[in-house]
């Protein structure tokens, strides 16, 4: 089924595909990978690694002016679904008003350099991309220079054996103030590729196999060539790992880039990231679908910035009314109440609170009450928990605590024994959660000069849990 028609509202492509009849006329090496069909249609099959390779490089020079070199045995971008990720990223940026002095990291750029020449000739984004495949960079730093956008992207050689991917970047341009930062990994684990793809005899790259037996796969078979360095493919822990380090690297590195991205290729691939970010205090986060042609693909986008904005989503505020008689300061009186309920209150100016809530403390109260009178009372019986013939010592490690976000965590030896039998060890790997347990609710409130009352409006996290705030706050009025 085509998802085309949930392209980026802005992608020239999504209402206009590529007329091959257009390309085939104006480009000779595309016209060599066309047949002319008996009704008069231009066919072009995508089976072929190089009818994909000169669609690409006819794309690029037809719609952005771009003369790309595409090496045999590197990555072909699909271009309408790059153009997708570069016009998410300039919805946030125009979201969160960034228009001036643009810098985006490009992760892992390939020898297409792809992303950074898009932004910078569709956007006049400056770039610092990087690759970890010393021909790969070569490559794009020729695509560079040849389209002339050497003032706007630079192409560094970075280690592939670097435990990080930009920290070591960003603390050589410690000066600057990245505006984002993008990746596209590799998503395959080495067992996958072993079976999607074979070795091509001709460049010693891997050729994905486009008549996979869908019965046995997890996901239908490629309709399209794909050739592409073992590098550019397969990462050990597949994309979930990859994208661990970025994350890693976010948390040392914090507001020097305002907004961390990437792309995700497998949608099983969210949970456990999104798990992990929301461990990690100060972040918020949102995942977006980019959709083309029959693949779609997923976008996973964070920051550390509290002003950064990172959906465009307008909630009508919710009105408190009280009543006038008995409270004369709504604001002060509200602030009391989440305060009692353990409620973070910050104020911005005299009329507004900006709010955290990190636990849901005003559901069930009536449940809680109930309880409660229950624990006072004499005739409680209470559980008597039985002792066990065993002990165990823990020695954990000491620190700032940041390396046991990383993938290793801290590895410490646990022993265990019965006090009248053998001593066992084991090891253990503990994973030490930032002391202030992330909000899973935040929203502002903003007294009414009008009425007597306030108005509260979500900013993000658990929406529910504000309409059952005011509930609460209206009960507490009875």
């Amino acid at each position: 089924m085509s998802l085309n028609r949930y392209m980026h509202p802005r992608n020239p492509y999504k209402d206009k595909p590529p007329d091959f009849t257009d390309l085939a006329t104006r480009f000779a090496d595309f016209r060599a990978h066309c047949t002319l069909g008996n009704n008069g249609k231009v066919f072009v099959n995508f089976q072929e690694d190089g009818a994909v390779r000169s669609l690409a490089k006819a794309l690029l020079k037809r719609d952005f002016d771009l003369e790309v070199d595409l090496p045999h045995g590197c990555l072909v971008p699909r271009v309408p679904q790059r153009l997708n990720y570069i016009l998410f990223v300039e919805d946030l940026l125009e979201l969160n008003q960034i228009k001036k002095d643009v810098i985006g990291i490009d992760i892992g750029t390939g020898a297409s350099c792809i992303y950074a020449l898009l932004g910078a000739r569709w956007a006049g984004w400056k770039f610092i991309a990087t690759e970890a495949d010393e021909a790969a960079a070569r490559v794009a730093n020729n695509n560079v220079a040849r389209n002339k956008l050497g003032h706007l992207v630079k192409v560094l050689h970075v280690s592939e054996h670097s435990p990080s991917l930009i920290r070591d970047l960003a603390r050589q341009f410690h000066d600057l103030q990245f505006s984002f930062c993008m990746c596209n990994p590799p998503f395959f684990e080495s067992c996958e590729t072993d079976k999607r793809f074979s070795v091509d005899k001709r460049s010693g790259a891997l050729l994905n196999e486009c008549t996979v037996d869908s019965e046995e796969a997890e996901r239908a078979p490629p309709r399209s060539a794909t050739l592409a360095r073992r590098g550019e493919l397969e990462f050990e822990g597949g994309e979930v790992a990859f994208i661990g380090r970025l994350i890693d690297d976010s948390v040392l590195l914090q507001t020097q880039v305002s907004i961390y991205t990437t792309m995700l290729g497998k949608k099983s691939s969210i949970t456990s990231l999104s798990r992990r970010l929301s461990r990690i205090d100060g972040v918020r986060f949102t995942v977006s679908t980019l959709s083309q042609g029959r693949t779609q693909r997923w976008v996973l986008a964070w920051t550390f910035l509290p002003h950064i904005q990172l959906e465009d989503k307008k909630y009508s505020s919710l009105f408190l009314q009280c009543p006038s008689e008995r409270i004369t300061s709504p604001l002060r009186w509200i602030k009391s109440h989440l305060e009692h309920l353990g409620v973070d209150t910050e104020s911005e100016c005299s009329d507004m609170l900006i709010c955290s809530a990190r636990t849901v403390t005003w559901t069930n109260q009536r449940a809680k009450r109930r309880a409660e009178a229950q624990l006072m009372h004499s005739e409680v019986k209470r559980v008597r928990l039985s002792n066990t013939d065993a002990s165990v010592q823990v020695s954990m490690g000491v620190g700032d605590g940041r390396d046991s976000l990383s993938d290793a965590g801290n590895f410490e030896a646990c022993h265990t024994c019965k006090v009248s039998g053998n001593q066992s060890e084991v090891n253990i790997q503990a994973y030490f959660p930032c002391f202030v347990t992330p909000s899973v609710l935040r929203f502002r409130i903003i007294q009414s000069r009008e009425n007597s009352g306030a108005n509260f409006e979500y900013i993000d996290g658990y929406k529910p849990g504000l309409y059952q705030l005011l509930q609460y706050l209206k009960n507490q009025m009875k």
